[in-house]
């Protein structure tokens, strides 16, 4: 991948398109973006071009988040789990779900609490939104997630603890799978772990430029969430995107 396509143009194209929402660090097509690359899997990223939008995106997958992946005339995909399986059939090599059945459920009950609704990420963006509904006026940035993460007061009330409880299971994982990969070796999970960690402390600037707002609203302040970040699961996020991801990150 070198251009961003228009979504126009990349419909018009053959092999595998990758749409995802330019300028945003979202975690979820910066994972996608991540599988793709540590599988060589070749792909045109196309993103929202001049007179396109939300409507273009419906028009061609049926829904209106990114990412979502289009290979040849098979179904858009735009869940993380379809995505991971897309990914691992066009790219068997490097494995990233474990063969065994029991593990690669574990995996998947994982990913889940990372990347699924109510995971680590949803719950990480509702803590977000509602620290921006709390300014006056409410920040532009936290009313357009609110609306795409349907948020609620209520919604957002027990977000924080589930973004402790989260930390606190993947950090139990890593340390029973022997501190170097979650699961003892690379998997998909570590992908996950180490683009959604950015919702808490993102990578410094010279690694994941970004604009000063943007970084603030992307940076944890609650001291619960803090203290459950471990200086070990800040490691394996650097150490995954030092060998196996694209640094700096391009948005």
């Amino acid at each position: 991948m070198s251009e961003f396509l228009s979504l126009a143009e990349a419909r018009e194209r053959p092999g595998l398109r990758l749409a995802v929402l330019r300028g945003f660090p979202s975690p979820w097509s910066q994972a996608a973006k991540g599988l793709l690359h540590l599988k060589k899997i070749p792909y045109l990223a196309c993103a929202a071009g001049k007179g396109e939008g939300e409507a273009d995106l419906v028009a061609w997958t049926g829904q209106a988040s990114y990412p979502a992946a289009m290979y040849e005339d098979e179904a858009p995909r735009s869940g993380w789990a379809e995505i991971l399986l897309l990914a691992e059939r066009l790219g068997p090599e490097p494995p990233l779900l474990p063969k065994n059945a029991a593990r690669r459920a574990l995996c998947f009950g994982l990913a889940h609490e990372i990347c699924g609704e109510m995971g680590l990420g949803w719950c990480r963006r509702l803590c977000a939104v509602a620290a921006g509904y709390r300014s006056d006026p409410p920040d532009p940035l936290a009313v357009w997630l609110g609306g795409k993460y349907g948020y609620r007061p209520d919604s957002a009330a027990g977000a924080e603890g589930r973004v402790v409880e989260v930390l606190g299971l993947l950090d139990d994982t890593l340390r029973a799978g022997g501190g170097e990969y979650l699961l003892g070796e690379l998997s998909a999970i570590d992908v996950y772990w180490a683009t959604f960690c950015n919702l808490l402390t993102p990578l410094p600037p010279e690694k994941m430029p970004m604009n000063e707002r943007m970084r603030a609203t992307f940076t944890a302040r609650e001291p619960a969430v803090l203290a459950a970040l471990s200086p070990e699961l800040i490691a394996l996020r650097d150490r995954v995107y030092q060998r196996h991801l694209v640094l700096p990150v391009a948005l």
